[in-house]
C-alpha cells in the first residue's frame, strides 16, 4: 500500500487541476491514468485465478537430520503472461531454495524443487505455497495460498542401547547389584530396613527383635520370571519439573530415552506401551510390531512437557494398567516429586521398576540427582541417572549399575536433539 499513496496523491491533483481549469488534457490524462489501474488490478487478480500449483513428493525421511525434497510445478493456465510471479513454501521448516522468483508464459509451467531439513521433532505443515502475481507496473500484488496442503511428522532418533537390561547380570550371593524384591524367589539371601510399602509377610522378626527397627528379607531373583510380559515408559512431562534450554532441555532427554527404549524392546518383539501427560495426554496400549514402534514415536514427536500432571498423581492414576510380571520405566527429572511409595505399591504386585533419572541441576534446575537416585536406591530401585551432554547410551549401560556409583562415567557428548 505504500508505493500506491504517490499515485493516489497524483490523481488527486490532476482530478483538482482539471476542475480549476477545465482542461481537456487534464481530463483525458486523469481517465486514463484511472483506466490503466483498474486494468492493472484486473491483471493481477485474473492472472492469480489462472495460476495452479502440484507437488510431488521426491524423497525425504521421517527422523531429526533426515531431509525432505519436494517438487513444485507452478502451471499459468490463463491466456494473459505473467510477470514477477513470487512463490514461498509455507512452512515452519528451515530449507533451501523455498522461494522464487520468475516469469510465467500463457500456458506456461515453472517446475522447483525445494528441501527441508528435519532439525527438531515435531509436525510441520508442508506442499502450500503462498503465490504472489503482480501486473507489468507493480502496483497491485494479488496473493492466495495454493497447493495440497499436508502435515509432516518428525521423529525422535532412537540411540543404540546395546547395554542397557531390564534385569541387570547378577553373580550369586551377596552382591550389591540385586533386583527387586518383587522378583523374588524362594531363597532369602540377606535383609534391609522396611519401607514403606513393603509386605508385612516378608519382616525379618528376629533381627528386628534385635535390632529394634523392622527388617524385612529380600530374595534372591526367581529368573524364570523374566521374561516380562511387557514394558511401559512413562516419561515425566509436566511443566513444573522441566529444564534446560533449547535442544539441551530434560524434555528432550526424555523423549529421547523413550524413542530409544522402545525401538530396543519391540525390535526384540517385545509388548511396548507409553503413557505420559505434557500439553495433551498420550496413552499407547501395550503390543508390538513395526505399527505399534511408529505409534510410539509419532505421540513423542509431539510430545511437550507443559503438563500440569505431576508424575506420581500420573502413576497413581495409571497402576492399574501394570499388571504382574510387566515392567514399568519412568523417565524423570530429579526435581520430580518423590515417587518411591507409589512404585513400591506397583512392585508388591509384581511389577518390576526402573527410574532413569534426569540430572536437574546439571540442565539449571533445582536439585541434584545424587540424593534423589540414594533415596531411590536405598528403597530397592535400580535407578540410572542421565547428566546434561553425557552419552546416553553410556548412562544405561546395566554394566556399570551399582548402587554406590549414581553416575555413569563423565564421558560427555553431544546428546543428539
Amino acid at each position: 500500500m505504500k508505493h500506491r499513496w504517490p499515485l493516489v496523491v497524483i490523481l488527486l491533483l490532476i482530478l483538482a487541476l482539471a476542475f480549476a481549469g477545465g482542461f481537456t488534457v487534464l481530463w483525458r490524462f486523469f481517465i486514463f491514468l484511472v483506466a490503466l489501474l483498474l486494468v492493472m488490478g484486473v491483471w493481477s487478480r485474473r492472472g492469480l485465478r489462472g495460476v495452479s500449483v502440484q507437488v510431488k513428493k521426491t524423497a525425504g525421511g521421517r527422523y531429526i537430520g533426515d531431509s525432505l525434497e519436494e517438487e513444485f510445478t507452478i502451471t499459468n493456465n490463463g491466456r494473459m503472461p505473467l510477470s514477477l510471479v513470487e512463490a514461498r513454501e509455507d512452512t515452519e521448516l528451515s530449507g533451501d531454495k523455498n522461494s522464487l522468483s520468475f516469469n510465467l508464459a500463457a500456458s506456461g509451467s515453472q517446475k522447483w524443487l525445494t528441501r527441508h531439513h528435519f532439525k527438531r521433532r515435531g509436525q510441520y505443515r508442508v506442499g502450500v505455497l503462498d503465490v504472489k502475481v503482480t501486473d507489468p507496473l507493480g502496483l497491485f500484488p494479488a496473493n492466495e495460498h495454493l497447493g495440497d496442503l499436508q502435515y509432516v511428522t518428525v521423529f525422535p532418533v532412537p540411540l543404540e542401547l546395546p547395554y542397557f537390561q531390564v534385569v541387570p547380570r547378577q553373580e550369586p550371593g551377596q552382591n550389591l547389584r540385586r533386583w527387586f524384591a518383587s522378583e523374588s524367589g524362594p531363597n532369602a539371601s540377606r535383609v534391609r530396613e522396611y519401607v514403606s510399602g513393603d509386605s508385612l509377610r516378608h519382616i525379618h522378626w528376629q533381627t528386628t527383635a534385635h535390632t529394634g527397627q523392622l527388617v524385612v528379607k529380600e530374595f534372591d531373583p526367581d529368573r524364570s520370571r523374566f521374561s516380562f510380559k511387557e514394558i511401559w515408559l512413562v516419561p515425566d512431562m509436566s511443566a513444573e519439573t522441566r529444564a534446560g534450554e533449547g535442544d539441551e532441555n530434560t524434555e528432550e532427554y526424555s523423549v529421547t530415552i523413550a524413542a530409544s527404549l522402545a525401538r530396543k524392546y519391540i525390535e526384540n518383539e517385545k509388548k511396548v506401551g507409553l503413557i505420559a501427560s505434557g500439553e495433551r495426554s498420550s496413552m499407547c496400549l501395550a503390543a508390538n510390531g513395526n505399527r505399534q514402534l511408529l505409534d510410539i514415536l509419532h505421540a513423542l514427536a509431539l510430545m511437550k512437557a507443559d503438563g500440569k500432571v505431576p508424575i506420581d498423581d500420573l502413576l497413581t492414576f495409571q497402576a492399574e494398567r501394570f499388571a504382574a510380571g510387566s515392567v514399568v520405566i519412568v523417565i524423570m527429572p530429579s526435581d520430580s516429586r518423590s515417587i518411591a511409595a507409589t512404585l513400591r505399591h506397583a512392585i508388591n504386585r509384581g511389577v518390576t521398576v526402573i527410574v532413569v533419572l534426569l540430572d536437574s541441576m546439571s540442565f539449571g534446575g533445582q536439585t541434584a540427582a545424587a540424593d534423589p537416585a540414594r533415596s531411590l536406591m536405598s528403597a530397592g530401585f535400580h535407578v540410572y541417572v542421565v547428566r546434561r551432554g553425557q552419552d546416553i547410551p553410556a548412562a544405561l549401560d546395566s554394566r556399570w549399575l551399582s548402587p554406590f556409583m549414581p553416575y555413569v562415567g563423565e564421558r560427555a557428548i553431544h546428546v543428539p536433539s
